[in-house]
């Protein structure tokens, strides 16, 4: 969860189940459904008290483009159970969400709900609608995408984490809010009780949703989210006491190498929100405990460079390599061209 070349520029960015007869009227009095479908458990029911109305949701305001579909109006949003999910296309921990988000598009969209994906870009790059078209495609994001590029939207909502989430009923309240990755099944359920309360569903149609397994072990994870840019630099391993924002600087490769520090070496730029690398040869070296490393990266206008890499003093291999790491002539590198995430 993230709270708000030759030149390369580097962002490192219950109740025991019986059968039960349930009776279930429309607003015109029509019964919708009277038995309770087999395998489906009275603890759904007995928790599925009313959400509360936590407020009313503010209209989508400063939306300079649109992927997916055609502008949406507060009014094509009325009469319809609306998921606002604030992402931005570089945070692993939104790319996590992805396949639940795209299941509940998918499994309910035909029965009056909408996920609505707002971007608000953590980056400056991340502006660029292209490249939010490149990042939905790459992903199967098929439901309606806002661009919030100015974070007005965002700030309406008083958001602070990528991802957010708020869901909205079919009058414009805002009924549940949750935080960063997880509570998959509650998210759902809470889907499903307004689409019940709005008779946009039926009772038949609902089955109890259990919560998935965790897209990673935080618990296992030593290393946090780094930041290379001065605004929020962390967790870095060089003496920069000599070092100002926005000047070239060469640093030495260090002796020893601390755990979960990063180390720059040769000529680095430091810049507000990444580091550029401005020199011949150099290199970014970083002691990581996790299963998996992920950088955002960029070249200058695009062009592609390649980037080797190494692990513990060796090239990769097919058993480790990530998904954007290629093998040849015996050596591992990543080729960096358009601004995005990489998996190292």
């Amino acid at each position: 969860m993230r709270k708000n070349t030759k030149i390369i520029t580097l962002l490192i960015f219950f109740i025991i189940g019986f059968a039960a007869v349930i009776i279930i009227f429309d607003k015109e009095g029509r019964i919708l459904s009277n038995i309770m479908p087999e395998g489906t458990k009275i603890n759904f029911l007995a928790s599925s008290q009313k959400l509360p109305v936590i407020g009313k949701a503010p209209n989508l305001v400063g939306i300079d483009g649109w992927i997916n579909t055609k502008p949406l109006s507060p009014e094509d949003l009325r009469g319809k159970v609306v998921l606002v999910d604030f992402w931005t296309y570089t945070c692993i921990n939104c790319i996590r969400t992805f396949p639940h988000l795209s299941a509940w598009h998918q499994k309910y969209k035909d029965n009056g709900f909408i996920l609505l994906g707002v971007h608000s870009p953590e980056f400056e790059f991340e502006k660029k609608k292209e490249n939010v078209e490149a990042a939905a495609k790459e992903h199967g994001l098929e439901y309606p995408i806002a661009l919030d590029s100015g974070h007005k939207t965002w700030r309406a909502f008083n958001n602070n984490y990528w991802p957010e989430h708020w869901l909205l009923d079919t009058e414009g309240n805002i009924r549940y809010h949750s935080i960063g990755e997880g509570r998959y099944a509650e998210t759902e359920s809470a889907i499903q009780k307004l689409l019940l309360e709005a008779g946009l569903l039926t009772i038949d149609n609902v089955a109890e949703v259990k919560e998935p397994p965790p897209g990673a072990d935080f618990s296992q994870i030593g290393t946090p989210e780094i930041y290379l840019g001065y605004a929020r630099i962390n967790n870095i391993g060089n003496d920069v006491t000599e070092v100002r924002p926005g000047e070239q600087h060469t640093f030495l490769e260090p002796e020893k190498v601390k755990s979960n520090r990063f180390y720059f070496v040769g000529d680095w730029n430091i810049q507000m929100e990444f580091a550029e690398f401005v020199g011949e040869n150099g290199k970014l070296i970083i002691r990581y405990k996790a299963n998996k490393l992920n950088m955002v990266l960029e070249s200058k206008d695009t062009t592609e460079i390649r980037l080797e890499v190494k692990l513990d003093g060796v090239s990769l291999n097919e058993n480790n390599k990530g998904k954007d790491s290629v093998l040849k002539d015996g050596k591992s590198y990543v080729g960096v061209g358009e601004s995005r995430f990489y998996n190292i």
